[in-house]
């Protein structure tokens, strides 16, 4: 897979690597089941079959380390932000159909967001005004706002 001069050969090792893709590894089962849970939440995250994760996890705590795996490969800086507050209040376990619900939430507010901001573009509402706005209208911090702004201005 490398292309490495041959003056360094002798210094890497040469050791097979099997590689997985997760969204076809629905036929494939581990041996460590927290393995088998990564693969599983991940494949159903992108796949939006959440009505699966509901029904499997529904009443399943896993630990936060599980969260933050899956927050990686899911490239979820929500999921992860998740997993490490909740490592941080609470220690160790997070249910992952609370942790999508929340998601889905956060997801829905900041579609509302994006709107009012475009909005406020269009019908040439200040910047001022519009972080004014969705601050007292979303409960943000002025900073969360000011990032909406930035992001979606």
């Amino acid at each position: 897979m490398l292309k490495i001069p041959d003056k360094i050969k002798p210094l890497v090792s040469d050791y097979k690597m099997n590689l997985v893709e997760i969204k076809k590894s629905n036929t494939m089962k581990f041996h460590n089941d927290d393995v088998n849970m990564v693969f599983d939440l991940s494949r159903s995250i992108y796949e939006r079959n959440y009505d699966k994760i509901n029904r499997v996890y529904k009443d399943c705590a896993i630990p936060t380390e599980i969260g933050l795996v899956i927050g990686a490969i899911t490239e979820s800086q929500e999921l992860i932000n998740q997993a490490l507050e909740i490592e941080k209040r609470m220690g160790g376990q997070m249910n992952m159909c609370t942790a999508l619900e929340e998601l889905k939430k956060e997801g829905i507010q900041e579609g509302e967001i994006k709107g009012t901001i475009k909005m406020s573009k269009k019908f040439n509402v200040s910047k001022d005004d519009t972080m004014k706005n969705i601050i007292n209208e979303f409960s943000l911090t002025k900073d969360k706002a000011q990032e909406y702004i930035e992001k979606y201005w």
